[in-house]
């Protein structure tokens, strides 16, 4: 599966990355959101890992951006975050399009469940 990973961690982006190329999968990484949409809008990605804490244009700068054009439902996003979001925020995201979501940090098993599940959807 090829993989867009939008995270600003330097680390957590290096080990994410290394561990699903080990998986078997293509991962391309952007470290800011202006660059992420940049990637969304211009390459075919079967899962978006996207960080929603991420400085200047945030992960939900990036679901605001796909919602407005009206096209969030086209992606399949998986919101990975660190960041205190209460579940009903989480399943607000949820209703407006994204695919799921895990909370840093996660079991790796889980995660290759997840992008499992919601590239197969």
């Amino acid at each position: 599966m090829k993989i867009l990973l939008i995270d600003d961690n330097e680390r957590i982006s290096k080990m994410l990355s290394t561990f699903l190329r080990l998986n078997g999968h293509e991962c391309i990484v952007a470290s800011e959101g202006e660059t992420g949409i940049d990637f969304i809008e211009g390459q075919k990605f079967d899962v978006i890992l996207l960080d929603l804490a991420i400085p200047k244009f945030s992960g939900y700068d990036i679901i605001d951006a796909l919602d407005k054009k009206g096209k969030l439902e086209e992606y399949k996003i998986i919101v990975f975050t660190a960041s205190s979001i209460s579940k009903e925020k989480l399943d607000d995201l949820v209703a407006r399009g994204i695919k799921g979501y895990l909370l840093k940090p996660t079991d790796l098993d889980e995660l290759l469940e997840k992008i499992k599940i919601v590239a197969e959807a």
